[in-house]
C-alpha cells in the first residue's frame, strides 16, 4: 500500500504508469481518435497577440499570425507570423501528414529542421529541445478560437526523492527528476480570413 507521504503528483504518476503497464482502465487500441477535423477545420488566417511572460518581468507583447492553407491532400502551409509589416519575423513552415489515422503529423520547417507533432484529444502538440532548452508547443481549437502556448526552460536536471530508510523494497519511494520553467508564451488567436 502507498504511504500517504507521497505527494498527489506522484501518485498520480504512479498511477498513470500503472495503467499504462497494466491496461486496465483503457484499451488504448480500441480509443477513438477522430483527429479527421484536423487540420481541416484549423484552415484560415489567425491572429492575436503573443504575450511573452518570464518570472518577475512585465509580459511583453507582440502580434502574431498564424496561416494554415491546403497546399495539397498531404500538406498544408503552416506559417508563423510576427511583428507583422516592417520588422516581420516571417516562418514559412508546412504541415504535413505522416500517420494521421494514428494523430501524428511534421511541421517541416525548410532548413533541414522537421519536428514531430501530435494531436491528441482536443489539441496539436509538439515537444522539442534546442540549445539546452525543452519546449513543449500546443495548440487548441476550441470554439472558434485558437489558443497557442509555449512552455520552456532549461534542461538541467534536478532529482528529488529516492528511496527512504525503513521502507519496504515494493514501497520504495522513486527518484523524481523537475526541469526549471524560464519563459511560458500565450496566444489567442481569432479567425480574420476573408
Amino acid at each position: 500500500m502507498l504511504q500517504a507521504k507521497w505527494s498527489f503528483a506522484l501518485l498520480l504518476t504512479m498511477l498513470f504508469l500503472g495503467i499504462a503497464r497494466t491496461g486496465h482502465a483503457q484499451d488504448w487500441s480500441t480509443v477513438n481518435r477522430d483527429t479527421s477535423d484536423f487540420p481541416q477545420n484549423w484552415v484560415g488566417d489567425w491572429a492575436g497577440t503573443l504575450q511573452i511572460h518570464f518570472p518577475g518581468v512585465a509580459a511583453r507583447e507582440v502580434p502574431m499570425r498564424l496561416e494554415i492553407h491546403p497546399r495539397d491532400s498531404v500538406s498544408w502551409d503552416w506559417t508563423l507570423i510576427y511583428n507583422q509589416g516592417e520588422k516581420e519575423d516571417r516562418r514559412a513552415y508546412s504541415l504535413v501528414a505522416s500517420k494521421p489515422d494514428q494523430g501524428e503529423w511534421l511541421i517541416d520547417e525548410h532548413n533541414g529542421i522537421v519536428l514531430g507533432a501530435r494531436v491528441i484529444g482536443p489539441v496539436f502538440v509538439s515537444r522539442f529541445s534546442v540549445d539546452g532548452q525543452l519546449l513543449l508547443a500546443r495548440y487548441d481549437l476550441r470554439e472558434g478560437v485558437l489558443h497557442f502556448e509555449i512552455l520552456a526552460g532549461s534542461m538541467d536536471v534536478t532529482e528529488t526523492g529516492g528511496p527512504q530508510e525503513g521502507e519496504a523494497p515494493l514501497e520504495q519511494t522513486p527518484f523524481v527528476h523537475w526541469y526549471a520553467l524560464n519563459v511560458f508564451q500565450q496566444a489567442t488567436l481569432y479567425n480574420v480570413s476573408d
